[in-house]
């Protein structure tokens, strides 16, 4: 009942995010279009657009982009392998990742638990971290190999964290951050349009920051809620990888997790912002089969 009631609070929560960034984005491409509509009639005279007319193409631009990499997901791909400078692996390291493979499907046999086709991506950082994006990206750090290598034990290690990615990607973690990705984008042109245009207006640009301001909020409430439910989905990633590759052996991984965390010397605010769950939190969780 308890993963039943996260399952249903993460789809919510979702539902409502979504609705919210894309109420901003809404808005903000009205405020564009009288903006820029404004010295368009002063010189050749009133557009011919009914209100419902304007609405209906406002709300189609601001819903257009997250629509359009829904659809063509690859594109959306494409644009993150630029924004987190990320690179094809070489020869060496897809050795690595065919025993990964190899590894992970002997477990999606054993499971029946079918595994979506995954692009490899690299991050040339030291630090120890893997992630995943879009529809069907798993990166890894230059640092997390090197930690764990080609050997039995570091290609277990590195199948678990993989699985782990892989939960994100099965349950539309890395999507739904897509599409308010490019609900966002909307919202950042108007923002651009009016810091160059209305804002600049003596006394009255203070009015019309505070009415950006205004119009951002949902957006900005659409961000709180999904960091609100980050560490559920962590959870529930683990709780597909343990499916996937079995509890114990999440486990070891999640151990040498914390032992990374208690060697890193973070400050408080940085402590704050984590958006996963402690390693000891998840470990304790894995082993009680509570997730």
């Amino acid at each position: 009942m308890k993963i039943v009631a996260r399952i249903a609070a993460i789809e919510l929560v979702r539902t409502v995010s979504l609705v919210a960034a894309a109420a901003s984005a809404f808005c903000m491409v009205m405020l564009t279009y009288y903006v820029l509509a404004l010295p368009f009639s002063l010189y050749f005279g009133r557009i011919l657009l009914e209100d419902w007319q304007v609405f209906s193409m406002a709300f189609g631009l601001a819903v257009l982009p997250a629509i359009f990499v829904a659809k063509v997901p690859a594109v959306a791909a494409s644009n993150f392998d630029v924004i987190f400078a990320t690179r094809r692996p070489s020869e060496r390291e897809m050795t690595l990742f065919g025993g990964v493979e190899a590894l992970l499907q002997e477990r999606s046999v054993a499971t029946g638990i079918r595994l979506p086709r995954l692009v490899w991506r690299i991050q040339d950082s030291g630090e120890l971290n893997a992630f995943a994006y879009a529809h069907n990206r798993v990166v890894f750090t230059k640092g997390l190999l090197l930690k764990y290598e080609d050997t039995p034990s570091g290609i277990e290690r590195l199948s678990g964290v993989i699985a782990h990615e892989i939960g994100h990607l099965r349950n539309w973690d890395t999507r739904f951050q897509m599409l308010h990705h490019y609900l966002n984008l909307p919202i950042n042109f108007g923002v651009g349009i009016a810091d160059r245009t209305l804002n600049r207006i003596p006394f009255f640009g203070l009015l019309f920051i505070a009415m950006t301001t205004v119009l951002c909020i949902p957006a900005k409430v659409a961000e709180m809620l999904i960091n609100s439910i980050s560490r559920f989905t962590e959870y529930e990633a683990d709780r597909f990888a343990a499916r996937l590759i079995e509890g114990n052996r999440l486990s070891e991984i999640l151990d040498d997790f914390s032992k990374m965390e208690e060697q890193q010397s973070d400050t408080f605010s940085a402590w704050i912002q984590r958006s996963h769950p402690p390693a000891e939190l998840r470990h304790e969780a894995v082993s009680k089969h509570v997730l």
